[in-house]
């Protein structure tokens, strides 16, 4: 069995928050699962809706656009576009 290195520049925090997804005039339901400073991964029952680029708001206060860089099944990962 081979062990990958942890990429990640920030510590991951497990969560289970509930979220919106938000493009054009949608809003999708999701599940925030894992959480670090640059980045998140999503599930979203509708995941292969998503465009390539969208809001993540988790209520009552985070909110953050997103860049797709990876799906599996219905997870999403994504990493929080900094200008």
């Amino acid at each position: 069995m081979v062990i990958l290195p942890d990429r990640r520049k920030s510590a991951r925090n497990p969560s289970l928050d509930d979220a919106l997804i938000r493009f054009d005039d949608l809003s999708l339901c999701c599940t925030v699962r894992d959480i670090t400073e640059d980045g998140a991964a999503v599930w979203a029952d509708q995941h292969s809706e998503l465009p390539e680029q969208f809001t993540l708001i988790i209520p009552p206060s985070k909110t953050w656009l997103c860049n797709v860089v990876w799906r599996k099944g219905g997870w999403v990962g994504v990493k929080f576009h900094t200008e």
